[in-house]
């Protein structure tokens, strides 16, 4: 019995020991696995760094080097110590860095390799920034508005020309009573009128209709004011004594009888010759049951030396619509005023040669010598960030070269063959940083330049047209 109860508690402590040495073995083949995933990780992370430093791009053009990713251990540099007129020191790396540096280093065979993995950790966080700036850059140079200078003359069907005439007409409806910027309508259209005349008056033969003067607004006097349309100025040469007296007198009193208006200048136009142009300020719709659209046509009709312009003068939306079918009707422009600075300068810009104060003031707002210089000095400001920005890398490029020679990262040879590449590359990015500039500041030169040759032509265009009808 006792040899039995000896047996079994050998064979127990057997058992025991077995199980024991088994899971020994299990937690250290475990142990075993851990550190080789562990290692294979790391040998996996080494790669893809490699590979990521492999592809870099050492830029050949503008492009590339706008393109260029910031350094990974450059990324807490702010752009004032990038851009810094005074030399930057690298700062001094962690340990962790100094062993990721060494780690990389020695997974490196050749020069090449070797200096992408200085732009991979230490390049420049600012030049995206900077070269988007530059290479975008546009000067913003005033370019005035050209009226397109019209001659006002035509051939008569001889060799003689015959002088163009101007029918302008006037609304002078009771709408015309109310007020637009804290003025009365009827002031400000007559101050446009005379203005106008004067300007139309120096190549053309003028008259001047009224329309909408007579009677009143209430219904009784309506046959009366949608049938009186007089000529106050008859068809002649300008004189400003003769027009504007007869523009003063003119008094808003009644309804719009505009197709009365355009067909009374039609009759009376009958035995004209030449170009003939109505114009017309109104500031609403017919309103005395008249057609203005197949007034307008009729008067169009059949001669294209004829048509017919309208200012629409602070128009509600159902008065535009009208008046812009009409002008179309007659062959003309509709333009909108909506104020009485708007209503003073839209005729002349739109239809009449500018005078010698529009050229004036043209020539005064194109662009002058100060408009080129404070482009050339933004200009010259991104590049000279750019200067600074390259320098800076240069130091720290080459700071970096000259620890990894002192840790014996790299050797004295290659420390030499990547000094030679950094300065290269310093003096590659100076170049295409100050090839940049002057290009762009010879287009601003370029801009200014087109914009005066422009204006000397249309006002060499203008003084041509001027002096045929003087």
């Amino acid at each position: 019995m006792n040899r039995l109860f000896t047996l079994l508690t050998i064979l127990l402590v057997l058992f025991l020991s077995a199980c024991s040495n088994e899971s020994q073995a299990g937690e250290e083949n475990k142990k075993i696995n851990d550190n080789q995933k562990i290692v294979t990780e790391e040998e996996n992370i080494e790669k893809e760094k490699l590979l990521a430093i492999e592809q870099i791009i050492i830029p050949t053009n503008l492009e590339e080097w706008k393109n260029s990713e910031p350094g990974l251990f450059s990324l807490d540099y702010s752009f004032e110590h990038e851009t810094s007129s005074w030399p930057k020191d690298a700062r001094e790396l962690t340990l962790d860095e100094q062993e990721e540096l060494k780690n990389t280093t020695d997974m490196i065979k050749d020069e090449e390799t070797f200096f992408k993995m200085l732009l991979y950790y230490f390049g420049s966080t600012v030049y995206s920034d900077l070269l988007d700036k530059q290479m975008n850059y546009v000067a913003v140079l005033n370019e005035p508005y050209l009226p397109e200078p019209t001659k006002e003359t035509i051939s008569g069907g001889s060799n003689e020309e015959v002088t163009p005439k101007s029918m302008l007409l006037l609304d002078a409806s009771s709408s015309m009573l109310l007020s637009v910027d804290g003025k009365q309508k009827m002031g400000i259209a007559k101050t446009a009128m005379k203005r106008f005349a004067k300007t139309i008056g120096a190549s053309s033969e003028v008259s001047l209709f009224v329309y909408g003067h007579a009677g009143t607004q209430e219904d009784k006097d309506k046959e009366l004011s949608c049938t009186k349309v007089d000529e106050i100025y008859p068809m002649q040469s300008y004189s400003t004594d003769k027009f504007d007296p007869v523009v003063d007198d003119v008094a808003a009193k009644g309804w719009t009888p505009l197709a009365a208006a355009i067909k009374t200048a039609n009759e009376a136009s009958k035995n004209y010759e030449g170009a003939l142009t109505v114009y017309i300020v109104s500031d609403g719709a017919e309103t005395c049951d008249g057609d203005p659209i197949k007034e307008a046509e009729e008067f169009a009709k059949g001669n294209e030396n004829r048509q017919v312009n309208i200012i629409g003068f602070n128009v509600d939306q159902k008065g535009q619509d009208q008046l812009k079918a009409v002008a179309e009707a007659g062959k003309g422009e509709y333009i909108s005023a909506e104020n009485s600075d708007e209503l003073n300068i839209s005729i002349e810009e739109k239809w009449v040669i500018p005078s010698v104060l529009d050229v004036s003031y043209i020539q005064l707002n194109a662009p002058n010598g100060f408009a080129i210089s404070n482009a050339q000095y933004d200009i010259s400001k991104i590049s000279l960030s750019l200067s600074f920005a390259i320098s800076n890398e240069r130091n720290r490029l080459s700071q970096m070269v000259t620890w990894m020679e002192t840790e014996e990262i790299i050797s004295a040879q290659q420390a030499e063959a990547l000094q030679t590449k950094v300065q290269e590359r310093k003096d590659t990015l100076s170049k295409w940083n100050d090839d940049l500039s002057e290009s762009k500041k010879q287009t601003v030169e370029n801009e200014y330049n087109r914009i005066h040759q422009k204006i000397k032509a249309w006002t060499d265009e203008v003084n041509k047209l001027r002096s045929e009808q003087s």
